[in-house]
């Protein structure tokens, strides 16, 4: 399945009750979209120790934006793993943080059944 950049997708109150389980590039956690632009990182969390990089070897767009992140975050990292529940604006600025570079957070994120976070919140 593959997320369409024209698609979007809304938060509805059943998201608020659902917990996703991202896996992605050695990175995992627990998630919880709590409200529209609120999610609930779960503490325990582990994150991909290896950024993304460019072909030339240089940190991408993508890792900048995560590095950031996870220097904004520091105090609630201890050997790649949160220490607390963290909170994200978006699905998106989510995976970033936890694959440490790109990732498509909408289909990565699944509950206890396989369903993504895509199939729960997609509108035509």
């Amino acid at each position: 399945m593959e997320v369409s950049m024209k698609e979007q997708h809304r938060w509805t109150k059943e998201l608020a009750t659902t917990e996703f389980v991202f896996k992605d590039s050695g990175s995992e956690g627990i998630v919880v979209w709590e409200n529209r632009d609120r999610l609930i990182l779960k503490a325990g969390a582990k994150l991909n120790p290896h950024p993304e990089l460019k072909k030339d070897g240089s940190l991408g767009f993508s890792a900048l934006v995560a590095e950031k992140l996870r220097d904004d975050k520091k105090d609630y990292i201890k050997d790649l793993v949160t220490t607390k529940d963290l909170v994200f604006s978006s699905p998106n600025q989510l995976g970033l943080f936890l694959r440490y570079g790109g990732a498509n957070t909408w289909l990565s994120l699944k509950d206890k059944h396989g369903k993504t976070l895509h199939e729960y919140s997609a509108v035509n």
